[in-house]
């Protein structure tokens, strides 16, 4: 099937993923002047599941708050809106997405363990060149949510693409643009953009692969463009497949950082991803 004929299929499809109400709502109050903490709260109070996952995560040392977090409202406090709304985009997304699979073909788990380890190592380099980690985080998390829509809707096209990665050692990226015409990032934008997620999440989705083409935030992308490829490299991800595309040099020039400073601080983005399995754990 070639990219426009998969793009047909999928606005035909009737049961793409939808995020939960709270996300919605919790997205429209923060943009909105004088909303309070109480009122988040009580959007957040009305979806359980979410509710629970926040005080894990919350009272987890991800944040490391000094004292135990025992209500939303106070969640919501200490975290600030832009963290709160990020948190909860994030826990909405992974309740969403997170389908069984095929773990020959795809390992969901493994899946979820790369994007939560680019979202911390993400969060780890945007404090490096001042910009907002939380932000990052989130970014990293959902960076690669095109690839579950190829393992769920468009299995035949996937498996063409790992037997191609595997017989001519192409990267993933690759060897989706010679089998169908399109990449995972194509399918996650178009995801992103019926969810209504923020303009610079969904460039971080569709330019994570090619940074220099950013114009919303490519700092957020060039961030997101090097984690990925990090995270991956020291082991997190679906690695053994086939060679990792190269580093864009554009990335991080537009850091204004060089390869010896990922070099020099190797130690701490190790420390990063060996705790990408406790955050998964939080999440899930």
């Amino acid at each position: 099937m070639n990219w426009e004929n998969l793009i047909i299929n999928l606005e035909c499809i009737d049961n793409l993923p939808t995020l939960p109400t709270v996300f919605t709502k919790v997205t429209e109050l923060i943009n909105k002047p004088n909303v309070t903490a109480r009122q988040i709260a009580e959007v957040i109070e009305t979806d359980q599941a979410i509710s629970m996952k926040l005080l894990k995560i919350v009272n987890s040392p991800f944040f490391g708050f000094s004292r135990k977090i025992l209500t939303v409202q106070d969640a919501v406090v200490l975290l600030g809106f832009n963290a709160t709304r990020n948190t909860v985009t994030s826990i909405s997304i992974f309740n969403t997405m997170n389908t069984s699979s095929d773990e020959e073909l795809f390992d969901m788990t493994e899946f979820w363990k790369h994007s939560i380890g680019t979202g911390m190592v993400a969060r780890f380099l945007a404090r490096k060149v001042h910009i907002d980690p939380e932000n990052a985080f989130v970014a990293g998390i959902i960076h690669d949510i095109g690839k579950i829509i190829l393992q769920q809707y468009f299995k035949d096209e996937l498996t063409k693409v790992i037997k191609l990665m595997k017989e001519k050692n192409k990267s993933f990226f690759e060897a989706e643009l010679e089998v169908y015409r399109g990449t995972h990032c194509d399918l996650g934008c178009y995801l992103a953009d019926k969810w209504n997620l923020p303009f610079p999440l969904v460039e971080v989705i569709d330019l994570h692969h090619t940074p220099g083409e950013a114009s919303e935030d490519p700092k957020l992308v060039s961030v997101i463009h090097i984690a990925n490829s990090v995270t991956k490299g020291l082991g997190l991800g679906f690695t053994g497949w086939s060679k990792e595309q190269e580093l864009d040099p554009y990335a991080f020039a537009r850091l204004d950082i060089v390869a010896a400073d990922l070099e020099g601080w190797l130690d701490e983005i190790q420390d990063e991803i060996d705790g990408a399995e406790e955050v998964f754990n939080l999440i899930k």
